[in-house]
C-alpha cells in the first residue's frame, strides 16, 4: 500500500540539519554514534516546537516529492524523499557568495481529530539525524519510520517538517521552510486490545526449557513445516502451513489436528515482554513466556508476520511436559516466484 503526500508543490523542503541551539551553545552529538531521534513535541501543548521559526518567503531549498509506504497490515510506515539547495538561486543568495547549507530539520508527528484539531499522537516515528551542516538530506537515509506492531492508533496523521538553511553561519535559520504531510491508517488496521482475565485464563507455568530454532519453508499449497523434523515437508506430515493472499498477507494454518493462536503478551500494560522475531525472550525460555488463551485456538490465523509470536498446540499437548507446544514467528519473507510461491524464514521455540 502506498500513499502519495498531499502537497507535491508546496513541500519545498522535507529535510535539513543542525539546530539553532547548537549554533548558540556550540555543542553537538557525537557524529560517529548517531542516535534514534524522537520528535520534541509536547503532549501538554499543541503549540509545535517548530513555531519558534518564521517561514521565509525566499528560499533556495528544492525537493524531490516524497512519499510514504505501508506494509500489508499497516504496522510499519516508511518515509522517503530528498531535498537539495539551489546555489544558483540569485534571489536567495544575492547577499552572499557562500553556498547555502542545511542547518537543521525538525520532524513533528501529530494525530488529527475529525474536526481537524491536532493532538499528540500515541505513536511516534523514529529516525537517525545525520551530521550537519550538509548540502542535502534524504528521509530514507535518515531511516524515518513509523513502526507500531501493536497498531494502537488509527486515523489521520500529520508529519510536520521544518527545514532550516543558511548561506551565513552566523544566521543558521536564515531560510526556513515549513510544510506538512497527511496520511491515513485505516480503521480496520488497528487491533483493539483485549485484556485477558487472569482468573478465567490462568497462565500455564512449566519448568521445561524451550530451545530456539530457525527454519526455511514456503507458501506452497502442498507443503508445510514440521517442528518434529525441523524442515519443510508434505502437508500431510506437517504441523503448520503458511498461505499468502492476493494482497501479499500471510495466514498461519494448523494442520493435522494442530491449532494456532496469537500470543496475548501484547494485550496488557506490560510492554517489556512483547517478544517478536527481532526481540527474543532471554534464556532460559519457558512456556509462560508465550501467554495464550486456549479458547482462542483455531485452525487459521490471519496476519502472520514479524511483529509477534503465535503458539501452535497439538492433540498431545501437555502443560507440564510441554509436549506438542510450539511458539513461532516470521523472520523474513522472500520474493514471490513464477509459481506464486514465497520463501519464508521462521524462528520458533520447542521442547
Amino acid at each position: 500500500m502506498k500513499y502519495d503526500f498531499l502537497k507535491s508543490v508546496s513541500l519545498l523542503a522535507l529535510f535539513a540539519a543542525f539546530t539553532a541551539v547548537i549554533f548558540a551553545c556550540g555543542g553537538s552529538d557525537e557524529p560517529t554514534a548517531p542516535k534514534r531521534e524522537q520528535p520534541t513535541y509536547s503532549s501538554s501543548s499543541m503549540i509545535p516546537y517548530s513555531a519558534a521559526y518564521q517561514e521565509t518567503e525566499i528560499s533556495p531549498i528544492r525537493f524531490q516529492a516524497p512519499s510514504v509506504s505501508a506494509n500489508g497490515d499497516q504496522s510499519r510506515f516508511n518515509f522517503t524523499g530528498s531535498a537539495i539547495l539551489d546555489g544558483w538561486d540569485t534571489t536567495a543568495n544575492a547577499d552572499s557568495e557562500n553556498d547555502p547549507m542545511f542547518t537543521d530539520v525538525i520532524l513533528e508527528f501529530t494525530y488529527l481529530t475529525e474536526t481537524g484539531e491536532e493532538q499528540f499522537a500515541l505513536i511516534q516515528p523514529e529516525y537517525v539525524k545525520p551530521e550537519f551542516p550538509r548540502p542535502s538530506v534524504n528521509l530514507a537515509e535518515m531511516g524515518v519510520t513509523l513502526y507500531d506492531p501493536n497498531r494502537t492508533q488509527c486515523g489521520t496523521f500529520k508529519l510536520r517538517v521544518t527545514l532550516l538553511a543558511t548561506n551565513d553561519m552566523a544566521k543558521p535559520d536564515k531560510f526556513v521552510s515549513v510544510d506538512s504531510v497527511i496520511f491515513v491508517r485505516d480503521a480496520e488496521a488497528c487491533i483493539e486490545p483485549v485484556i485477558e482475565s487472569s482468573s478465567s485464563e490462568p497462565v500455564i507455568v512449566s519448568d521445561v526449557v524451550l530451545s530456539l530454532n530457525t527454519g526455511e519453508m514456503t507458501t506452497a499449497a502442498a507443503k508445510g513445516y514440521s517442528f518434529k523434523t525441523d524442515s519443510e515437508v508434505s502437508a500431510a506430515e506437517a504441523q503448520i502451513q503458511v498461505r499468502i493472499n492476493e494482497e501479499n498477507q500471510l495466514t498461519l494454518v494448523g494442520l493435522n489436528g494442530y491449532q494456532v493462536a496469537k500470543y496475548t503478551n501484547a494485550n496488557d500494560k506490560v510492554w517489556d515482554d512483547d517478544w517478536y522475531s527481532e526481540l527474543l525472550p532471554p534464556d532460559p525460555v519457558h512456556i509462560n513466556d508465550f501467554r495464550f488463551s486456549p479458547s482462542k485456538l483455531a485452525e487459521t490465523f490471519e496476519g502472520f508476520d514479524v511483529d509477534a509470536f503465535w503458539v501452535v498446540v497439538g492433540p498431545a499437548f501437555n502443560e507440564t511436559t510441554c509436549d506438542d507446544f510450539y511458539a513461532v514467528s516470521l523472520m523474513t519473507k522472500g520474493i514471490v516466484d513464477a509459481n506464486g510461491v514465497v520463501p519464508l524464514t521462521i524462528v520458533y521455540y520447542k521442547k
